[in-house]
Parts: structure tokens; sequence; C-alpha cells
């Protein structure tokens, strides 16, 4: 009998045992303990670029500890080479949008053949991520500058941006267009200076009501002041960044902002441009209208038109023959002006060709199509904006 009962308390033992196993992982994903999850490794076999021999790239999706992010400290992670650690390394870590890469470098020359690769992956609280990969070495260090069978491989991939740049780009001039015009008349409001307002009416209700009428020339200035004089890329951080914690503490203000969704990327990026070339766009279509002679407008008042109609239908048609041109470049511009987008993630074409750079460590070769797609797009819309500007030549001649 106690040998029966010693045997049954370990079989108990042993079971309790084997159910703590099985049930750790569960209670460390209830606990909100999440170990870093390696998703890709490079070198690996078959790849478009090569292997220069000179860095291994770990991508992973970043652990949980306690319920909060648990980053992985690079002086605790280690690389091996056919069972021997390195533990000089150069150890590079990044964000991306698929998680976060660590990069090692300084590593000596791989040998030819079989070689056998283990990282390890430590996060701060002492949690542990470890892939094993073996991966045929040349025995060569250093990759080719311009690698064609990459450029051909992922030229597909990098052209998918631009649809996505097109779209911001006419999506951004129309606006642009918009803000531009109400910053032209803003700015075109103010008919006289303070001084001579009063020499002709010397009249204290008077000089407020024209101050009350100049409200819309010192918003446009002000407008066209502010986005001219700060840089562009400033503008995009502002948006992507700021206005999401703007609306952050307006929500601890007021219930009715809770219904107010963040921004993303893509709009952000829109807002950012449209502003940005609208302060532009407004002292073009200021000098516009002011190109139209002023005999215009005397004839449409003789004809009977109040201002905002003989400005509709007199003035404006002939300033937008006269801005054109202008309007022409810009769009162009705003067009290679998309690729600081990449700063925030938007998938156009800058941005996928870092990605590719990134996964292969070959950064030229991507670059290269990039440009060739960003050259092409430009040749094309300069194409039917001479194209344009001949008709409108035609037309003016005509008449």
């Amino acid at each position: 009998m106690k040998y029966l009962r010693q045997t049954s308390v370990a079989f108990l033992l042993l079971l309790a045992v084997a159910a703590l196993c099985m049930a750790s992982p569960a209670l460390a994903a209830a606990a909100g303990d999440v170990p870093p999850n390696i998703v890709y490794t490079a070198p690996y076999k078959d790849m478009p670029a090569g292997w220069g021999g000179q860095t291994v790239i770990v991508t992973f999706k970043p652990a949980v500890h306690a319920g909060k992010p648990d980053p992985v400290v690079p002086q605790k992670s280690s690389l091996w080479i056919n069972g021997k650690e390195y533990p000089d390394t150069v150890k590079v870590m990044s964000e991306a949008s698929y998680g976060a890469t660590i990069q090692f470098s300084g590593f000596p020359k791989v040998p030819e053949g079989q070689a056998k690769f283990r990282v390890v992956l430590v996060t701060k609280s002492g949690q542990e991520a470890t892939r094993e990969w073996e991966f045929a070495s040349t025995g060569k260090t250093g990759i080719s500058l311009i690698d064609f069978a990459l450029m051909r491989e992922w030229f597909a991939f990098i052209l998918k941006g631009s649809p996505v740049a097109l779209y911001v780009s006419v999506l951004s001039s129309i606006l642009a267009v918009v803000f531009g015009l109400l910053g032209a008349l803003g700015r075109l409001s103010k008919t006289m200076s303070y001084r001579d307002a009063w020499k002709k009416h010397h009249s204290w209700a008077y000089m407020v009501e024209y101050s009350v009428r100049l409200v819309p020339y010192w918003l446009a200035t002000l407008y066209t002041s502010l986005f001219r004089g700060t840089p562009l890329l400033l503008q995009i951080y502002v948006v992507y960044y700021a206005v999401p914690a703007f609306i952050d503490v307006m929500r601890g203000q007021w219930s009715l902002w809770d219904s107010v969704p963040y921004p993303s990327a893509i709009v952000s990026g829109i807002v950012a441009l449209s502003l940005n070339y609208g302060g532009y766009v407004t002292e073009v279509f200021r000098g516009g209208i002011r190109a139209v002679p002023s005999g215009q407008r005397e004839a449409a008042w003789a004809l009977g038109l109040r201002q905002w109609p003989a400005l509709r239908r007199i003035v404006l048609p002939q300033a937008f023959r006269v801005v054109t041109p202008t309007l022409g470049n810009y769009f162009i511009s705003m067009m290679k002006d998309t690729s600081l987008l990449s700063v925030i993630a938007v998938p156009e074409i800058l941005k996928r060709s870092q990605l590719v750079g990134g996964r292969f460590g070959n950064f030229m070769s991507p670059l290269l199509v990039a440009a060739a797609i960003y050259w092409v797009l430009t040749i094309f819309l300069s194409f039917w904006q001479a194209k344009l500007e001949r008709r409108l030549e035609r037309d003016r001649k005509s008449k």
C-alpha cells in the first residue's frame, strides 16, 4: 500500500507539472506577457539581391510584458555563426509599420559553404526569442551597387505607389486651388491704407467698419506667411502627429470630440500638401487677377454687374488663363513632393523603394527604380501641360 501511495503521489505530481507546462503560455498571455516573435531573417535562400556577407537582419514583432511594450535590448541580444558567438558585432535597431528590425554587422568574413546562423533576442524584462537557420554562403563580401535582378523583380511593387502619388497630387491640387483662390480674394480685399481711408472719409465709424472688412486680408496674409515660411516636412509632421494629440485633449474636455476620428496618413498628407501649396497659389492667383486689365471690370460695372458677378464671370476666367502654366508647374512639383509622405508611412513610390532597400540591404537599385518612375511621370505630365498651354495660346490669338 505504501508503494502504491508513493506511486500515486508521484503520478499526480507528474500530471501537475505537465498541466503547469501546458498552461504556462496561456497564463503568460493572460498576464500580458508575449515574447518577441521573429518573422523574418536574412540572409535566406534565393535572395534576389544576393548576400553581401556583411549584415544579418532579423525582423520581429515586439514583445509585451505585463500588458506594456517590452523592447528588445540590442546589447543583450546575440548572433552565432557556425556555433561561435560574436559579441562585438554592431547592432542597430529600427522601427517599421510591420514590426521592428535589428541588424547585426561587423562580424568576420563567413567562409564558403553551408553556414549555420543563430540569433537570440532578449527583451528588457528578460524574455527571449531564438531562431536558427542555414544559408549557403559564397564566401564573397560586398554586393553589387546596382542589382538588375532586384530591380526587375521589385519594379511592379514599387510602381504600385504611382496611383497613390497621383491620387494624393490630384486631390491636394484641387484643394490648393480652392485655398489659393480664397487667399487671393482675401489679399485683394484691401483697397487702400488706413491713412488714405482717413483722408477720404474722416469718420471713426467708417474706420471701424473698414477694419472689420480687412479681416479677410489679415487672415489671408497670416495664412500665406505661415505656410510659405515653414518647411513642408514640418507641416506634414504637425498634421500627422500634433492633430491627433489635439483631438485627445479635446476629447478630455468635450464628449462631442469622441466622434472625431484621427486623420490617416494619406489624409494628413493631402491636408499638409494642399495647405502648403495653397499659400503659393494664393500669390499666383493674386498676380493673375491683377493682370486682368482694369477696363474689363469697368466694362462689367457699366453693364450693371455687381462686384461678385463681375469677378466670377469676367475677371476669374481671364485670370485662370494667365495662371494655368504656373499651376501646371506646381502640380508637377507637388507630384514629386509626395515623396515626403514616406516619413509618415504613406505607401507611395519612395516608401516602397525604401522597404525594398531595407529588406535586401541594397538601396541604390530600388531608389533608381523610384527615380525612373518619377522621371517618366514628370515627362508625361509636362507633355500634357505644354499641350494645354499651346491650346490656350491658340484660343487667345483667335480672339
